[in-house]
């Protein structure tokens, strides 16, 4: 992100500093997109450690990040995926950004230590 203030309502604030990532941190058996996608939202999950959100009005809040298993009506089992992500509308909209970059923090904590190991 390019400025360290966010907005909500029109209100600023000052953003939390980054729980920072780096490439040493993905253990060296995820190989594929499909792994490393689990293995991102778990840490999410770690990370996040019980955080939920709001998604529809007058409903139970879901989790900012989560992974389940289940198994389909093909009867094969799918892990199933979700996150919600806050984002910078800013710069989700600036043509010299990639769109993941508007991507805002859930958290500064840290996952597990089991994240950073096969």
């Amino acid at each position: 992100m390019s400025s360290p203030w966010g907005q909500n309502g029109g209100v600023s604030y000052l953003l939390p500093p980054v729980t920072a990532l780096s490439l040493a941190d993905i253990p060296s058996n995820i190989n594929t997109y499909e792994r490393l996608a689990v293995w991102v939202v778990q840490a999410m999950q770690s990370a996040a450690n019980g955080k939920t959100v709001n998604v529809t009005a007058n409903e139970q809040q879901q989790p900012r990040a989560s992974v389940n298993v289940a198994v389909l009506a093909d009867n094969v089992p799918n892990f199933l995926v979700s996150a919600y992500i806050p984002l910078d509308l800013g710069e989700l909209n600036d043509p010299n950004e990639k769109t993941w970059m508007a991507a805002l923090d859930i958290t500064t904590a840290e996952p597990h230590v089991n994240f950073g190991s096969n």
